[in-house]
């Protein structure tokens, strides 16, 4: 039977429904405002090892509008300690996924963007499934091992209008900001020529399990690694103790440049910044080079390399210890083994000398003021911070996927013509080496169609 409903039921009711409205309701702040659900970027995390905890695990914890909500690696024990790691910072079990496969990572809808700290080898094949998969890409550098990937990477963003961020954070110090306004401004007088120069296979031998370029002798593989997914599209060799660790991830010649790339893309990116240049890259490349003759890691020992742009700036790319009697002829005090760039103008220097050490013709040219009209670069002074800001913002970041191809370009060839010895030529347009084929063979890389997934 229907219950009949009186008019002083039907009052009484309407009054508590009015009290309830009309009383303050107390909401937790993290409903509304920037740190608001609604308003929090989902990042997966792929990759879970060395550069992955000191650099990209503080970084994203720091954010309150940033939740990791799935990591993903070749070894269990790494994304299972990642995942614990965040699922105790955000004070709830199950919040943070481990994922065995990125592929079911880029599957979850939940996920808005990545950062991807794999290996040398992944990055690019990465960058373009999530691409493809609607997620924005914060990426590791080196960029790539194949240059005809790049372009399928620039067309994945681009097509699915993704937001993308190329992990050369040089590019967010203040320091290197102005160095590059000084120089783009004129303050050293026409640019004329930029030293570049890196860390090289030989920087941390004391590291290798074997001396000198790690064991070539096989051992079981531990329970925990899934080597396959960490050899990806690179061809399959044999596990040694120097395989799978920190070194063998950057100076195995299957799955890597060598530092060439992993170190020098970071002044290689203030190199074309100062210069100009995002757009294309040197179109002329000359010099010299050696590798290793044992052990698994034989990127480039030592390279010198003179490159030409087509404005007529010159760009000599070296390793660190080719560079330093080069540097020390025009400031022997300023030396330190390492990464380095300096710029020279037809009036003076400027330039790094190692991370943050800067020093120039004229120091007194570091306290200039610019003026109202002088050109000023992009202002980015944290940056995971501006790849977060940019997803929500949807405008381009500070390294994007232009400058990434471009800057990751000048390292393949570099390296080409250091280990030919002859003169590589290189359409910028095309993006392609000209009439040398057999230099052609180098910039490609073949893959196992087991792990395409571009």
């Amino acid at each position: 039977m229907r219950k009949e409903i009186t008019r002083r039921d039907f009052l009484k009711s309407s009054l508590a429904a009015s009290a309830a409205l009309s009383m303050p309701t107390i909401v937790p702040g993290t409903v509304f405002g920037q740190n608001a659900p609604s308003n929090r970027v989902n990042v997966g995390q792929i990759g879970c090892g060395s550069i992955a905890n000191w650099m990209h695990k503080n970084a994203l914890s720091r954010m309150k509008d940033v939740r990791v909500t799935a990591v993903c690696d070749a070894y269990k024990t790494r994304r299972d300690n990642m995942a614990a790691f965040y699922n105790k910072h955000y004070g709830g079990a199950g919040i943070t996924k481990a994922y065995a496969d990125f592929r079911e990572l880029l599957a979850n809808k939940d996920v808005d963007a990545v950062v991807i700290a794999a290996h040398d080898n992944w990055h690019t094949p990465m960058s373009i499934a999530a691409a493809n998969a609607g997620k924005d890409v914060f990426c590791q550098k080196p960029l790539a091992l194949d240059l005809g990937r790049t372009k399928m990477l620039r067309k994945a963003v681009h097509d699915n209008k993704r937001v993308f961020q190329f992990c050369t954070q040089y590019r967010s110090a203040r320091r290197y900001r102005k160095m590059v306004e000084l120089v783009r401004n004129g303050y050293i007088g026409r640019l004329k020529h930029i030293d570049v120069w890196c860390r090289n296979v030989l920087f941390d031998a004391a590291s290798y399990h074997v001396k000198p370029y790690g064991s070539t002798v096989e051992v079981p593989i531990p329970e925990d690694l899934d080597f396959d997914a960490w050899q990806g599209p690179s061809d399959m060799v044999p596990y040694t103790v120097d395989r799978c660790t920190r070194w063998g991830g950057f100076h195995c010649p299957e799955t890597s440049l060598g530092f060439v790339a992993g170190c020098g893309i970071h002044p290689l990116g203030i190199a074309q910044w100062g210069n100009k240049t995002d757009h294309t890259s040197p179109v002329k490349y000359r010099g010299t080079g050696n590798v290793p003759k044992e052990g698994i890691f034989r990127t480039l020992e030592h390279w010198d390399v003179m490159c030409e742009y087509e404005n007529g700036v010159t760009l000599r790319m070296m390793d660190y210890q080719t560079a330093g009697p080069v540097v020390m002829k025009y400031y022997p005090l300023a030396w330190r083994d390492g990464d380095g760039v300096v710029f020279h103008g037809a009036d003076g220097w400027i330039g790094d000398f190692k991370g943050y050490t800067f020093y120039a013709s004229d120091q007194k040219l570091w306290k200039t003021e610019f003026k109202p009209d002088d050109q000023r670069v992009y202002v980015s002074n944290d940056h995971h911070r501006n790849f977060i800001d940019c997803v929500k913002s949807r405008k381009e970041t500070v390294c994007a996927v232009e400058m990434a191809i471009r800057c990751d370009t000048i390292a393949h060839l570099v390296n080409v013509a250091a280990r030919t010895g002859r003169r590589i030529d290189w359409d910028p347009k095309a993006e392609q080496i000209v009439a040398d084929a057999e230099a052609a063979k180098l910039i490609a890389r073949p893959y196992r169609k087991k792990w395409k997934v571009w």
